[in-house]
């Protein structure tokens, strides 16, 4: 993209192709750790995030079937957000069927998850649902991401055709579907965008994504979990005494067992047995330990990526 707009000086976006999809993921996960860090603008995206889940929240648990039916109506707005060349396309969200489709999916998933439905919550952030609901993987959970985030990765995007006035030429105005925070409803903004003019993607918009919020792939998945907290957890429930020391089985040996196959299912029964058994949260603990091992992408990282 530098190269198509001839920009020289150092860049705080990620420089993607324009012609074609990039296999780095907008990771909710990421934008979380910089929020925590006390980054402005990663605060005010991910309150755009936990405002929409919260208020999901919030209508599927009421006993008004108006406010269920608008919870799931909430998720039928994730149509791909094509305009960061993000992800693959081929797996996200295309068209209002598709949209619909997967949004009913995640709806039925989640108003089933006893995790989602306890009096105090477990499940409760966007970047959970990969853990536990069927056929959501990177590019999904960074396609509901960047839906979500849409408003303030258009005015991360003004700051920037402010700072590269290159990027100003051929921008072009139109109204965006965004989620406002602020309203906790889904609604459409005019704004101006960076418009690509020549070569296969001319004529079509460009949304800059900074490069705090990409990742190779998203950082909480449900393998992750599964192989960590949850065999983890098993293992403390296995180790017996033998001769005066502890021996556990390997989790390699716990791998093979076919009652712990169904990864997202048991994460779920696990994580609910755990929490009523002990009052132990294991999906916070994982959050944790995401967030003290996170690692930025460096410019060569992200380079290498897109090459």
């Amino acid at each position: 993209m530098t190269d198509h707009y001839r920009l020289t000086a150092p860049v705080e976006f990620v420089d993607v192709h324009v012609d074609r999809d990039n296999r780095l993921y907008v990771d909710p996960s990421a934008i979380r750790f910089w929020a925590r860090s006390g980054d402005s603008w990663a605060q005010g995206a991910y309150e755009s995030i936990t405002v929409f889940f919260d208020e999901f929240l919030r209508r599927l648990w009421s006993s008004s079937s108006s406010d269920n039916q608008s919870s799931r109506e909430m998720l039928w707005q994730f149509r791909e957000p094509k305009e960061t060349r993000l992800g693959m396309s081929a797996l996200g969200f295309d068209g209002s069927g598709t949209a619909k489709e997967m949004g009913d999916a995640i709806w039925k998933s989640l108003s089933e998850n006893p995790l989602c439905t306890l009096r105090v919550p477990i499940l409760k952030r966007l970047e959970d649902i990969q853990l536990f609901v069927p056929g959501i993987a990177n590019d999904r959970v960074s396609d509901l991401t960047t839906r979500l985030i849409f408003s303030d990765l258009a005015k991360f995007t003004a700051t920037q055709m402010e700072k590269h006035e290159e990027l100003q030429f051929g921008a072009r105005e139109d109204a965006y579907q965004i989620w406002d925070r602020d309203a906790a409803k889904w609604g459409k903004e005019a704004m101006s965008l960076p418009c690509i003019q020549q070569g296969s993607a001319e004529g079509k918009p460009l949304l800059l994504v900074p490069k705090m919020a990409v990742h190779r792939n998203l950082r909480m998945s449900h393998g992750k979990y599964w192989e960590g907290e949850i065999l983890g957890s098993i293992q403390d429930d296995l180790t017996a005494i033998i001769n005066g020391k502890p021996v556990a089985p390997t989790k390699k040996d716990l791998k093979k067992r076919d009652e712990f196959q169904a990864r997202r299912r048991l994460n779920t029964r696990r994580t609910e047995e755990v929490w009523h058994r002990d009052s132990f949260n294991l999906l916070e603990a994982f959050r944790d330990r995401i967030d003290r091992s996170y690692e930025p992408l460096s410019d060569a990282d992200i380079d290498e990526r897109l090459a």
